[in-house]
């Protein structure tokens, strides 16, 4: 067989996929995980120099690779972020992979991009951030995290320290290492406490800054990722500004709440980020893989991030053109934006408002039959779809033994967290097609 072209492979095999991806549509797998001595040799013998020929090569895949995986997509995953792509935006990622669309710049793929920045602005415009803001979608919060602290680093002059809560994403605190704002000569980084309610309020940090000068940069959540928290975003803004510092928001999670009317206040002073991120393939039900990052002032983002080489400044003509790879840390990169441009519009706003809050829905839910449980107590009432719970007498041991007994009886996929360093429960609802049941079920262990 050739790689390329028609008959590359056979027409049998390509309904197989099809097969796959409706099936997978319709009902994700819980799924399973097994230990190295045991998954390593169900491939051995896989790649060779012949190949298998594709009825071997697809045996294989879905014998014994597909299967033993947690299903991030499944109805039942309810640990650290689930991922609940729509139909759409799985067809359209399909499609994006078969067309290997450049889209890096204008010059390669004008349709996209113009595609993309649709959505970008449709996101702005629902976090109240001004007319000038712009940015590109990236592969994940992670890369968006580092991409916009890095454009950060360089606006903060001599005010070189840092402030960020006890609460960031390990994203955050690994960009800072990685940029040098934690090492360096003159460069502190501030990790503010927060109390038990996990919000990290313009109070304390002006309290945990009095007096002080040389803080350069401010981080902030729009929706922690450990317990779903939404920061003082206002508070922190107005006392960012007085610093004179830069306002980043990581809402990789939870600034997808925005979305919903009834939500809207938790995130007054979002609109006033200097730069931030949200997460497509988390509660805005995109494939995974995509990031989201808008600055204020893209072209802040462009004088830090614009590649230059022979073969690739034909890229910045004459014309001005909006690059993706102008506005983060990614020159290569997918169509990330393409499949939530897509079920926006097939299916339009709404709908997604409506995915949205059905997962608050089921999270206040299990808040209420959870609590009902004479062991179980809430850490705090759940903001959005994250719920963090203790259950008396029980240590690491035992709610580690709790995760193996859930996922090997077929309940659910779970991971118990860390608040304040005790060690807690936490389900995450985000699959709005997750039945109630579920709870019951989860209750019934911890009773």
């Amino acid at each position: 067989m050739t790689l390329h072209g028609e008959g590359a492979i056979p027409a049998d095999l390509a309904r197989r996929f099809a097969a796959f991806i409706d099936d997978r549509i319709a009902q994700a797998p819980l799924g399973r995980t097994l230990p190295p001595s045991v998954m390593m040799p169900l491939l051995d013998g896989v790649i060779t120099a012949e190949g298998l020929g594709a009825d071997a090569a697809w045996n294989r895949f879905v014998d014994h690779v597909s299967p033993n995986n947690v299903g991030l997509d499944s109805e039942r995953y309810l640990a650290f972020i689930p991922v609940s792509p729509s139909a759409a935006g799985v067809w359209m990622d399909a499609a994006v992979s078969a067309a290997t669309y450049s889209a890096e710049s204008w010059l390669e793929a004008a349709g996209v991009v113009a595609a993309e920045n649709q959505t970008l602005r449709w996101l702005a415009d629902v976090f109240g951030m001004p007319a000038s803001a712009g940015g590109c979608f990236m592969s994940g919060g992670s890369i968006g995290n580092l991409s916009a602290l890095a454009v950060a680093r360089e606006q903060m002059g001599e005010r070189r320290s840092v402030a960020v809560a006890d609460t960031a994403h390990a994203s955050v605190f690994n960009s800072l290492r990685m940029l040098g704002l934690t090492r360096e000569p003159g460069h502190e980084m501030i990790v503010v406490q927060t109390g038990d309610d996990g919000r990290f309020t313009g109070a304390a940090l002006a309290a945990a800054v009095e007096g002080r000068t040389d803080i350069g940069l401010v981080v902030a959540a729009a929706g922690s990722t450990n317990a779903g928290v939404v920061d003082d975003l206002a508070g922190l803004a107005d006392v960012a500004e007085r610093l004179g510092a830069w306002f980043h928001v990581d809402g990789a999670y939870g600034a997808a709440g925005a979305l919903l009317p009834e939500l809207r206040h938790l995130y007054d002073g979002l609109g006033r980020a200097d730069s931030m991120i949200v997460d497509p393939h988390k509660w805005l039900f995109a494939p995974e893989g995509s990031c989201a990052l808008l600055y204020k002032q893209p072209d802040l983002a462009a004088a830090v991030h614009t590649q230059h080489g022979p073969y690739i400044d034909i890229l910045h003509g004459d014309e001005p053109l909006w690059n993706p790879s102008d506005y983060g840390y990614q020159l290569t990169r997918r169509a990330s934006g393409l499949p939530l441009w897509f079920a926006l519009a097939v299916h339009g706003t709404d709908a997604h408002a409506d995915a949205i809050r059905r997962g608050i829905e089921l999270t206040r839910l299990a808040a209420e039959r959870l609590s009902a449980i004479e062991e179980v107590s809430l850490v705090m009432p759940p903001q959005l779809g994250v719920l963090l719970f203790r259950r008396a007498g029980w240590g690491r041991a035992e709610w580690g033994a709790w995760a193996h007994r859930v996922l090997s009886e077929g309940i659910a996929f779970v991971a118990p967290s860390t608040w304040k360093g005790e060690p807690v429960g936490r389900l995450v609802f985000l699959h709005p097609r997750t039945p109630e049941s579920v709870i019951d079920e989860i209750a019934a262990t911890l009773a």
